[in-house]
């Protein structure tokens, strides 16, 4: 795939925006791609996963692009796999990172409503508290303290009033495993090697779940892999896009 025919649609994670993948947007903006990076933090509540890819895909529209290779981190990978059930024709290529198809039990739902109520309650910094000790490698904790102060910085952003609607749309989100079989885009898994909320056998199993994809696990990286090791990231999905 060439760069000057690639729009690369970066879906963010959970409480991010859009600001987490500045350093993707560069590197592929340099290649020539075309980079659409909406901003999934929606007030309505819940925010349904169905709700972010339409708004993903008014993204595209708004940017004239008719397909885009879809990247999902983590909660961006549910409203990815929304996007590919509802709206096929747009997606050329699907990467996972650090996500699941699994729907949350019953102990998760509880979670997130209780993160959506302490949002409500206190604002960005309840998702700060209960989340950011458990998004980073030990690698990063102890040798790159600017990425987490930046991923504060990004989570801060964020509303609680959006962090409450989503909390409660991943709550509902269906589970999509059935769906894996049926993939027929090419499909990169990517992992960190110290993910502790999506671990690499995790990923694994839902690259050996969806025809043809290819796995990559980065190491010295946790949940927050594109934050953390942003050069093997962009690597790694380059090197995939110019093989599909």
């Amino acid at each position: 795939m060439k760069p000057e025919e690639t729009t690369i649609l970066l879906l963010h994670g959970f409480p991010f925006g859009p600001e987490m993948w500045s350093r993707q947007r560069a590197t592929f903006a340099a290649k020539g791609c075309r980079v659409v990076a909406p901003d999934l933090r929606l007030e309505t509540s819940p925010a349904t996963m169905d709700d972010m890819a339409a708004e993903a895909v008014a993204a595209l529209d708004a940017a004239g692009a008719r397909q885009a290779v879809v990247v999902g981190f983590s909660m961006g990978g549910y409203v990815a796999f929304a996007l590919l059930e509802r709206y096929p024709e747009r997606v050329a290529g699907l990467a996972l990172v650090d996500t699941r198809a699994e729907a949350d039990g019953e102990e998760g739902k509880a979670g997130r409503r209780k993160l959506a109520a302490e949002a409500l309650e206190r604002g960005p910094q309840a998702a700060v508290d209960a989340m950011l000790g458990k998004l980073l490698s030990p690698a990063t904790r102890e040798r790159r303290p600017d990425v987490a102060e930046e991923a504060k910085r990004i989570m801060l952003s964020t509303s609680g009033k959006a962090i409450a609607a989503a909390a409660l749309g991943m709550a509902e989100r269906p589970d999509r495993t059935a769906m894996l079989s049926g993939i027929r885009v090419p499909t990169l898994v990517v992992v960190g090697e110290d993910d502790a909320i999506t671990p690499p056998a995790l990923a694994r199993g839902l690259a050996d779940a969806i025809p043809g994809a290819a796995l990559r696990v980065l190491p010295e990286a946790g949940h927050l892999a594109v934050m953390e090791r942003p050069e093997a990231f962009d690597e790694a999905l380059a090197a995939w896009l110019e093989n599909i």
